[in-house]
């Protein structure tokens, strides 16, 4: 009787097609319960942020601030544009406008204390409380919090 083997290597080494098996079986065991990917972050930190699930700053910020803080805004508000790269470290570099004596957006030594969080209050120390017409929840302004806390840049 002679029999035809697809790969003869195997044939001649019948050991190892089990240890090929289990193999297989533990990378798919191992992968099959992936976390998530990087574009949800939450799934790998236990999602311990102070976003509400499904929310993120940068979310929060394109729906409530983008209508006036944009490039695409026909005059940028205050000259603070919030879409341009390089957010939240880049309001630790920009200032305000003159209606807020010139002070830095965002305040490196006390993040959570920065002119950029204080105008989402009722009483923003200068000018409107923003957005305009339509405050931010606090959950809302507690995720742009930890955002802003999160985003400061390292000391060198």
């Amino acid at each position: 009787m002679v029999v035809l083997f697809a790969n003869p290597t195997a044939a001649r080494r019948p050991h190892r097609a089990p240890l090929a098996s289990l193999f297989a079986v533990a990378l798919l065991a191992t992968s099959a319960g992936c976390a998530g990917g990087l574009d949800d972050p939450d799934r790998f930190t236990g999602g311990t942020s102070a976003c509400a699930a499904g929310t993120t700053a940068t979310g929060i910020i394109q729906a409530q601030c983008f209508a006036c803080h944009s490039t695409s805004s026909k005059e940028i508000g205050a000259g603070l544009d919030l879409q341009a790269t390089g957010l939240p470290g880049r309001l630790y570099t920009t200032t305000s406008s003159a209606t807020c004596s010139s002070v830095p957006v965002a305040d490196s030594a006390n993040p959570a204390n920065s002119l950029f969080l204080k105008k989402l209050t009722s009483n923003p120390g200068c000018g409107t409380q923003m957005p305009q017409g339509n405050p931010l929840s606090a959950a809302e302004t507690a995720c742009l919090t930890e955002w802003l806390v999160n985003g400061k840049p390292s000391s060198p």
